[in-house]
């Protein structure tokens, strides 16, 4: 049989576009029809999808060279998920553009360079993941032709640099310390199993771990929303297009702030008047300070390099006034997340670089700006915020708890507060899970609370005070809304080099 020729991206793309409502199943039997006319192997585990849809639909046998897999027509197939949850269409995983060759590799010439050469015209073909359902079952819906030359100027800026500088920690026979969380868009993402596998590249310098360029989860989630879905107007956090070779976005972000160091609240609110009153002030005020119309998490770069910004209040001994918290949770979505790394706790806590930026008190009592610095979750510490997540699950599926106690409102009248048994503070020392809202809520559905699927256990006192005799008790079915939180103790640690005196 043989492989059909592809002239022409064209052709291509118009074959893809056939396979939208086909099955997997469909694909799948083609798939082995073609290996068994052909004496190939079916394809196993990671990559299946992708070998089934080259070899059964296009009727091309799969490679794994350095050129892109139609060679007559210089276009790269790439099979990849998207999801639906709760914050909407999203990328399931990032998307692999091939082995890292660290030997053989042209570091000196990014257009030049394998990744280039193999990933320039990329055909990706989208299909929807959905939990439960058998993937024979899934099937293609979306495919969009990709030319890096043709994405955004500050896009192909921001890939360029990323790849830049993955070529200046091999030539510095650095590779063993590649790092993911060290690129914006395309990173160097670990390659096979994990575990203790390295290959050398060069006997003057240290082995290094297996990777394959990629683009970030984060980054495939922003191209589907802008290419397959409606347009939205897009602000940015770069001045024009400008990365300048030698400067770090992160530098760049820092830079921008230095000026502002030292600064009162008070005068920043005169110099920057378009604010929020209260919790969103500091923020806001942030925001103008970057020239930004949108708030930075809305920002382009920050979408597509999953970033996020967090306003950090510290008082006299450097403690923050505040827990940091995240998006309230859904607890029936949160349930269904079987894998912690796809689950939503992981992407904002774990899988995000943070623009902390600090605001303290100077020798006058003045509230001041006082530093910023980028900062993600240490390694070490990955673990509690997954152990707090199973913990959060584990009291949803075995039944939430509200337990009635005894406090005083603002007036100092006796009231009753209901405690629950998800993992407090106390739990481990780097995160934990209460209420989001500013107001607690168990009788009704409104913006502070949620309809719980399952009905929480309500623990009543034994003795009731005879002034709180008449005062409504919760049924169960309704309950504040919840998020995660890092502790601010242990912020506190992270963030404790950092502050300035002033």
């Amino acid at each position: 049989m043989g492989n059909k020729e592809y002239k022409t991206s064209e052709e291509v793309k118009q074959r893809a576009e056939e396979a939208i409502g086909h099955t997997f199943k469909e694909i799948f039997e083609l798939a082995r029809k073609y290996q068994q006319e052909n004496g190939l192997k079916e394809k196993h585990g990671k990559g299946d999808i992708g070998q089934a849809y080259e070899e059964g639909w296009f009727n091309y046998t799969c490679n794994e060279e350095a050129e892109p897999d139609f060679k007559d027509a210089d276009v790269e197939l790439k099979v990849t998920p998207f999801l639906i949850n709760s914050r909407g269409y999203r990328a399931k995983e990032r998307l692999s553009l091939g082995k890292i060759n660290y030997r053989d590799e042209n570091w000196n010439e990014y257009e030049e360079s394998r990744f280039w050469t193999k990933n320039h015209h990329l055909l990706v073909m989208y299909y929807q993941y959905i939990r439960n359902v058998k993937r024979e079952e899934f099937s293609v819906e979306k495919v969009d032709e990709i030319l890096l030359e043709e994405l955004p100027e500050r896009d192909q800026m921001i890939i360029r640099h990323d790849w830049e500088k993955i070529a200046r920690y091999v030539k510095a026979g650095k590779a063993h310390e590649l790092s993911e969380r060290d690129f914006m868009y395309l990173s160097p993402a670990r390659k096979g199993a994990g575990g203790d596998e390295k290959v050398k590249y060069n006997d003057k310098y240290p082995k290094a771990k297996p990777r394959a360029y990629s683009f970030k989860k984060s980054y495939m989630t922003k191209l589907f929303n802008e290419r397959m879905l409606t347009l939205e107007e897009i602000s940015y956090i770069l001045p024009g297009a400008v990365l300048p070779k030698e400067k770090e976005f992160d530098d760049i972000l820092i830079e921008t702030l230095k000026p502002y160091f030292g600064r009162t609240v008070e005068s920043l609110k005169k110099e920057f008047p378009n604010y929020r009153n209260g919790y969103s002030e500091k923020n806001d005020i942030v925001k103008q300070i970057y020239k930004s119309e949108n708030d930075l998490e809305e920002t382009d770069e920050f979408q597509k390099a999953n970033y996020r910004l967090r306003t950090i209040t510290v008082d006299e001994k450097g403690t923050p006034t505040q827990d940091m918290s995240f998006s309230a949770f859904d607890f029936d979505g949160l349930l269904k997340e079987k894998n912690w790394t796809e689950s939503i706790v992981y992407d904002e806590m774990v899988d995000s670089k943070f623009l902390l930026v600090i605001f303290s008190k100077n020798s006058e009592g003045q509230e001041i700006l006082n530093n910023a610095l980028i900062w993600y979750i240490p390694k070490k510490d990955v673990n509690k915020v997954k152990d707090v997540w199973k913990e959060a699950r584990r009291v949803i599926k075995n039944g939430i708890k509200l337990e009635q106690k005894l406090s005083h409102d603002r007036a100092g009248r006796l009231i009753f507060v209901y405690e629950n048994n998800f993992p407090k503070s106390s739990f481990n020392k780097v995160a934990h899970v209460r209420n989001k809202a500013g107001e607690s809520e168990y009788f009704c559905e409104n913006a502070n609370s949620v309809k719980l699927k399952n009905p929480a256990e309500v623990i009543t006192l034994k003795e009731i005070p005879a002034e709180l005799k008449d005062t409504p008790i919760p049924t169960g079915e309704y309950m504040t809304k919840q998020c995660f939180w890092f502790n601010k103790k242990y912020m506190k640690q992270q963030i404790k080099d950092f502050i300035k005196s002033y």
